[in-house]
């Protein structure tokens, strides 16, 4: 039997972890990249929501839901740090970085 798990709350914790990654991963750009991500798990709450929800009732493979998470890349636009000049090399690195963290927090948070 899943365990419930409040979604805000996960949705929380994805973006202190945001914060996080762009401290560590991209310190001269840290804003942009809190920006950028909080507006990416923004942009996918709903859809994440529900992911997270279908693979806690175990209609969702851990593996369909990772597919789903990264078929999101395109959403992942990265606008904000694409302006401040950032080479495309480290915003795809970034931007990759988040889409596991996503997955890597949402397994961990339910115990998959």
């Amino acid at each position: 039997m899943a365990t419930t798990i409040d979604f805000e709350d996960i949705f929380k914790t994805l973006k202190q972890k945001v914060e996080e990654l762009a401290k560590m991963f991209l310190q001269h750009y840290t804003k942009q990249a809190v920006k950028d991500g909080k507006k990416f798990l923004e942009e996918t709450k709903e859809n994440l929501k529900r992911w997270t929800n279908l693979l806690m009732e175990k209609r969702l493979t851990t593996q369909d839901f990772e597919w789903l998470v990264l078929s999101q890349k395109d959403l992942a636009e990265m606008v904000t740090l694409k302006q401040a000049g950032l080479s495309i090399i480290r915003i795809q690195q970034f931007r990759d970085s988040l889409l596991n963290l996503v997955v890597d927090t949402i397994f961990g948070l339910i115990k998959i």
